[in-house]
């Protein structure tokens, strides 16, 4: 249901989902970066690796215990006793050949399928939530590299700086502008995400610790628990590098700009003024938000544990209550 949840979400925004890529790919995903710049991209590109070969592998082990587990337990079974990875109710013979072999193959083909679509949008997110954090460090970088301009001098260099300040406040509004426009897309697929999320490590735990399972379903459950987990993580923590850079930014702006040792002149003075106005608008920090009812943050993915926790227990003392009334 949450992979159908977010390819509506999608096809509802599919122009603006089109734009915002072809966007990224223009204006992000390109080489023209200094070596200071080159380096935070490729921090990112990093980090954004680590959290999707952890995601993938997750999903893809998950996806080999619901196969390997009906194999094994087939293992020495009749073709009436066999098993399929799903319960079919049908009103033919599901165990007999080629029945079992055609429905085997077909459950395990939509397993994988489900498992790739249900990674896929979560870590398109991720990137482009690193990156755009990536791009608010570069800004930053920016910002403080105007102290190299730093000079008791001219109208020109006061001129030369308000033209550097100036495009960089282009350049933080262009990012606030697609924030924004990530939050428009996303925002009600980050609420299904997070209340999903909670749901899922609920159960999966309950089904770990409560149930008696096969083995091989066990290390697809924790496997799975792991995923989850990182799933989580992966996307509060991206979430909140985004919080966190573009608040930074106001710091940046404050420290790097050498508007107190500008003369006071026409261009310093536009300098001042642009530094007051870049400042009032790193106030309001970029954020993605769960259908504008919280923004998504470290905090989040503390408060999910904390729910999936209560849920949890409440079920294990709702189970001990009816083996034991």
């Amino acid at each position: 249901m949450i992979v159908l949840f977010k390819i509506g979400v999608l096809y509802a925004h599919r122009t603006e989902f089109y734009n915002l890529v072809r966007f990224t790919e223009e204006n992000f995903w390109h080489s023209n970066y200094n070596l200071e710049e080159k380096l935070i991209i490729d921090d990112c590109k990093k980090l954004c690796a680590i959290f999707i070969i952890t995601l993938s592998f997750s999903a893809q082990g998950t996806c080999c215990g619901y196969m390997v587990t009906p194999i094994l337990a087939n293992v020495g079974k009749n073709q009436s006793e066999r098993v399929l990875p799903f319960n079919m109710w049908v009103d033919f013979p599901t165990g007999l050949s080629p029945y079992f072999e055609v429905i085997f193959s077909v459950q395990i083909l939509c397993v994988y399928h489900i498992g790739v679509c249900y990674i896929c949008f979560d870590s398109f997110l991720c990137i482009v939530n690193l990156h755009v954090a990536g791009q608010f460090r570069i800004l930053q970088y920016r910002l403080m590299k105007l102290n190299e301009e730093i000079r008791h001098g001219t109208n020109t260099l006061s001129s030369t700086l308000n033209n550097k300040l100036k495009n960089c406040i282009q350049y933080h509004q262009t990012l606030t502008e697609y924030c924004d426009e990530l939050e428009n897309i996303f925002t009600l697929m980050v609420l299904g995400q997070v209340l999903f999320l909670a749901i899922v490590l609920c159960l999966v735990g309950c089904q770990l610790f409560l149930i008696d399972t096969p083995a091989s379903r066990n290390v697809s459950l924790v496997l799975n628990l792991i995923g989850v987990l990182c799933q989580l993580y992966m996307f509060t923590y991206s979430c909140d590098g985004l919080i966190q850079e573009s608040i930074n930014v106001r710091n940046a702006v404050f420290i790097g700009t050498p508007w107190a040792y500008l003369p006071i002149d026409k261009a310093g003075k536009d300098v001042r003024r642009k530094v007051m106005m870049m400042i009032m608008r790193t106030n309001r920090y970029s954020c993605l938000t769960a259908s504008g009812f919280f923004p998504v943050s470290l905090e989040t993915y503390t408060g999910v544990l904390s729910t999936a926790l209560s849920y949890f227990t409440l079920l294990r003392e709702s189970s001990r209550d009816l083996v034991n009334p």
